[in-house]
């Protein structure tokens, strides 16, 4: 007998339904974010993946959820079907849910046996956290059930530790990274009034004052210029407030705004859970520019996180810039995780995929050599599998022929 029970969510509305046993196992894993909450993952699915198949498997024993994947329809080269995580440049919300204390192999080879039946050949995992516990107990799966698997390196996300001692974590930094800053912060002092404003604890009704700040500092950005930023961007407004007032009601909302003289001149916008500070979006005023109002910002916050002694990290969360670079921080990888569920045309894909696009090694590879089909037999059965089997080949061929003009896939590390 079976000992795992298999949930297949596939819509919002179920979504919502399984909040209870989603959340719990949200807590005991290891993802911080608190984006990958039931609710949180809904409102993503309603902004942004309202057309698209949905399908979500989680892994239940004894009454206890012990493994959970939210996934949504994409087509790659236009044409090849897969599942890819719910994330996208607007906000992370993508990962795998996994109890640190359960059968790792057993759940995880009960949710892969599962992905089988779905409407996809290939899962195209990006913004996996490749290295972090969960994804490698994923990939080690794979490998022992001789099932297809690419991964590749994306790009490094600082990750800022946090300790109680800030003058050994500001002695840690180089002189330069020092000395700047705290210029910085003098020749600002010297302009008014300087004040960070840090808010963790705002009531759902206060949150609007604090992000309209938020965005009309990032509107008068370059993004603001590019038509790119949240306020000129139809519906993002109030699907962010939609969010912080939700994480504002569990107490996971982050709010920093550095003013001079009332004015917001730099402003971070995030997440907050299980002792680290995710930075989502950071912005400052281009007027302040020569006064490194970013950097401001971030050396008072990471003042005030390690007086509070109740936090573990900083993180990031984009891609390592040099300016996150200067404050010494440890990296983790973001990777892409292509994965063939025991199909032909996803093991044929990933073949393809590795031949042909090898820019950097991959981290990892995991490509059986193909199983032999079956030989005819004069039977209505065998020739509807062999039919099928050439469709599936014809399909490919026609997706090698349009994978150079995949737009925003990215097949580089």
């Amino acid at each position: 007998m079976n000992r795992y029970k298999i949930h297949h969510l596939t819509n919002v509305f179920e979504l919502r339904l399984a909040a209870a046993p989603w959340d719990d196992l949200w807590w005991r894993s290891d993802v911080t974010l608190p984006t990958m909450r039931a609710e949180l993952l809904a409102q993503w699915l309603e902004q942004f993946a309202a057309a698209k198949d949905f399908h979500a498997l989680a892994v239940e024993e004894n009454g206890r959820w012990l493994a959970a994947l939210p996934l949504v329809s994409r087509r790659l080269a236009k044409i090849l079907p897969a599942g890819t995580l719910t994330s996208n440049p607007w906000l992370p919300c993508g990962d795998l849910l996994l109890d640190p204390q359960a059968d790792a192999g057993g759940a995880l080879s009960a949710l892969l046996s599962a992905a089988a039946d779905l409407p996809w050949p290939l899962l195209w995992l990006n913004d996996a956290a490749v290295d972090a516990p969960r994804w490698r107990a994923l990939s080690a799966v794979c490998r022992e059930e001789k099932m297809p698997i690419i991964e590749r390196a994306r790009y490094e996300v600082a990750k800022i530790e946090i300790a109680d001692d800030w003058d050994a974590f500001t002695k840690n930094l180089s002189r330069s990274q020092r000395h700047n800053t705290q210029k910085a912060e003098r020749r600002l002092r010297e302009l008014g009034n300087l004040q960070l404003e840090m808010h963790s604890q705002l009531a759902p009704e206060e949150v609007h004052s604090r992000l309209e700040k938020v965005f009309a500092v990032e509107d008068s950005s370059w993004k603001g210029a590019a038509g790119s930023s949240v306020l000129r961007t139809p519906g993002m407004s109030d699907f962010f407030l939609r969010q912080a007032r939700q994480l504002a009601e569990w107490g996971q909302l982050e709010i920093a705004i550095l003013q001079l003289e009332g004015h917001p001149i730099a402003v971070l916008f995030g997440f907050s859970a299980k002792g680290v500070y995710h930075a989502h979006k950071i912005g400052y005023d281009p007027r302040y520019s020569q006064f490194s109002p970013g950097q401001v910002m971030f050396w008072k916050i990471l003042e005030q996180l390690h007086a509070r002694g109740n936090w573990k990290a900083f993180d990031c969360i984009g891609p390592l810039t040099e300016a996150t670079s200067r404050w010494r921080p440890s990296t983790y990888t973001i990777g892409r995780m292509a994965i063939a569920p025991r199909r032909l045309l996803g093991r044929i894909a990933l073949q393809a995929y590795s031949r042909f696009w090898p820019k950097g090694e991959p981290l990892r590879e995991n490509l059986p050599a193909p199983e032999p089909l079956p030989e005819p037999q004069d039977s209505p059965a065998a020739e509807t599998l062999a039919r099928g089997c050439a469709n599936e080949s014809s399909l490919f061929s026609s997706a090698c022929l349009n994978f150079g003009s995949m737009g925003n896939i990215r097949f580089s590390c």
